[in-house]
């Protein structure tokens, strides 16, 4: 789960989901994210993305670790389901079974199922295939030849690495991982500048994206610890158990809407509930200006 720590039984329904994103979109939200956490656990997932569609968004988009992606891929994008991350952090088996935490021995077997589920989304038309990458040092800091070949193999325009820098989100078993891994992205985006044909940014989070002579874009997330970061992130996150999440790096400040859901309250109430959780926008790393939001984060 997205930034929260502590198991819940509580989750929203479909129709909450449908419920709430209904009212928000009278704020002219126009596009919506199901992350998580593992957003394809929910069997019910189809049927929040038909619901989610109906509300006509300009967007939907999903990051999942492609858990039951081969086998729903065409039913996904058929009922809505624009654009989708799947995280693929190794292309070696032994590597990438221990950053999923799982056996080596089945190695081989899990990372083709996750291939297949990358190549299940773009056959079933997926506008945007992006592959998440979390660098980290001594495990795969050397394997972005390898990805960047891994992508070209598979012949479609709309597939992007997205090579992310490795957050330290607080805690002290966190704080030892992060310096042990952390990777600084700079050397591999000086690398890339070089040999790109064409750089853009994007006006999220000023993400820089290189086209590479393969016919292969790169994307980087770095670094998320600057007040540019925050500064361009116009998002605000729901999570499974109803709460309107101002910032993905704090949790007390959350705004409960379920609850109120639950126990009768208006459209009306709903709508201030979310003022409330825009007015209590503060970036954790201080900047200069707030955006209003225009994405709503669904995370389970």
């Amino acid at each position: 789960m997205e930034g929260i720590y502590e198991n819940t039984d509580i989750i929203m329904t479909p129709e909450e989901i449908e419920r709430i994103m209904r009212v928000l979109r009278k704020f002219d939200i126009e596009s919506v994210k199901l992350t998580g956490g593992e957003p394809m656990l929910r069997d019910d997932i189809i049927e929040i993305v038909y619901r989610l569609r109906n509300l006509e968004f300009k967007e939907i988009s999903m990051t999942t670790n492609g858990t039951r992606f081969p086998q729903l891929a065409k039913k996904l994008r058929d009922a809505g389901l624009n654009r989708v991350n799947i995280s693929l952090h190794s292309v070696d088996p032994q590597k990438f079974c221990w950053i999923i935490g799982t056996k080596s021995t089945d190695g081989g077997k899990r990372l083709q199922y996750t291939i297949d589920a990358i190549k299940a989304a773009l056959d079933a038309g997926m506008e945007t295939v992006k592959l998440n990458v979390v660098v980290m040092k001594g495990v795969n800091e050397d394997e972005i030849d390898d990805m960047i070949k891994f992508v070209k193999t598979l012949g479609h325009d709309n597939c992007i690495l997205q090579l992310i820098e490795l957050v330290h989100e607080g805690g002290a078993s966190d704080a030892e991982f992060f310096r042990k891994y952390y990777y600084n992205l700079e050397p591999i985006e000086d690398a890339l500048k070089k040999r790109a044909i064409k750089c853009i940014t994007r006006k999220l989070h000023l993400r820089r994206q290189y086209i590479l002579p393969e016919n292969v874009w790169v994307e980087l997330v770095r670094p998320m610890t600057s007040c540019d970061f925050c500064m361009n992130d116009s998002r605000i996150r729901i999570t499974h158990d109803g709460k309107f999440k101002p910032c993905l790096m704090r949790d007390d400040n959350l705004v409960d809407f379920l609850v109120p859901m639950r126990n009768g309250a208006s459209d009306e109430e709903l709508e201030k509930l979310f003022l409330k959780a825009v007015y209590l926008r503060e970036p954790f790393w201080k900047p200069n200006e707030v955006r209003p939001s225009d994405e709503i984060r669904i995370v389970y």
